[in-house]
């Protein structure tokens, strides 16, 4: 093989990749979450998270990639920007100490439990929170009322079964899930 030389691939710098990306490049989306994807999921990991919410923390965090890489000041910096993107949705998953409660009845929230016996004022506020949970609820399309219903679920349904049941891709489920909370959210709050 005289006279021929072979040249070592030199892997693409972060500049690279991100112009390479907004100019529409899809093999170059595929090199970037290639290359940053175990990153992702070890700054998820790292905050003590469950396997399905690191894996609801790595779909967000792409989805802001992709949201965001336009508007990069410092490409050179992307993957420190990526930490940051994926260390701040992980601290919003673990909830900042917000805790759900799996029910599969919602109607456990109209009733009192303890040994507490509520004042007249406590049980109307009570039922009148109640019915505006359920009023959120069903304000939301079938599809995704049957999503917090199988979610809510106790013992919890995996993210395979409910994609299933629901014939749902397993990775939209988690992204799907905060759109409907924050659209009850937003319900309530217009209300």
């Amino acid at each position: 093989m005289a006279g021929t030389t072979v040249r070592a691939q030199v892997p693409e710098s972060a500049v690279q990749l991100v112009e390479a990306c907004r100019a529409g490049d899809q093999a170059a989306w595929g090199r970037l979450i290639q290359r940053y994807r175990p990153i992702v999921w070890t700054v998820a990991r790292s905050h003590g998270l469950r396997p399905a919410d690191c894996e609801d923390v790595c779909q967000v965090t792409w989805l802001r990639v992709i949201e965001n890489i336009g508007a990069l000041n410092d490409p050179a910096r992307l993957g420190a920007w990526i930490v940051t993107t994926a260390r701040r949705e992980a601290l919003k998953v673990s909830g900042n100490g917000v805790k759900y409660h799996l029910v599969d009845d919602l109607s456990e929230f109209t009733h009192e439990t303890g040994h507490h016996q509520a004042t007249p004022e406590e049980t109307v506020l009570s039922r009148a929170e109640g019915d505006l949970a359920r009023k959120a609820i069903r304000h939301l399309p079938a599809q995704h009322q049957a999503l917090l219903g199988l979610l809510l679920r106790d013992p919890p349904m995996s993210y395979d079964a409910i994609s299933a049941a629901l014939a749902m891709p397993r990775g939209s489920i988690g992204p799907t899930r905060n759109r409907i909370l924050r659209q009850a959210r937003d319900f309530l709050r217009d209300m």
